[in-house]
């Protein structure tokens, strides 16, 4: 099942339990926006998966930044939040899990999905 996740009044949730009648879905890929700037990358190596967002590294100022990059596994969905002046990247430690999915927020350019 893919991981949904959606948009409250700028915030972004990521629905386990409830209701969505006054949340908007967000849907991977779906901004006009450059894929190769948004589209997360990554790699395992070592028990811990390397998250950069695109192949060509994201901006990451107060207007226009990666808010946060996600990890879905078969055991759970681990998030990592980012700010501006950090790098477009982020690293996760499992422990016996395989790697599903990988997201990443644009404050501006909305979901994307690798």
């Amino acid at each position: 099942m893919d991981q949904k996740f959606y948009l409250s009044e700028k915030n972004v949730l990521a629905l386990i339990t409830g209701s969505t009648t006054e949340l908007k879905e967000l849907n991977a890929g779906t901004t006009d926006a450059a894929k190769e700037k948004h589209v997360p990358v990554w790699e395992v190596k070592d028990g811990k998966v390397y998250v950069k967002v695109g192949d060509i590294a994201h901006p990451m100022t107060p207007e226009h930044l990666i808010e946060w990059a996600a990890v879905k596994t078969d055991k759970g969905l681990y998030f990592r939040f980012l700010k501006a002046g950090d790098p477009p990247a982020a690293v996760f430690t499992l422990v016996d899990e395989s790697v599903e999915e990988v997201y990443a927020y644009c404050n501006l350019h909305g979901l994307w999905k690798a």
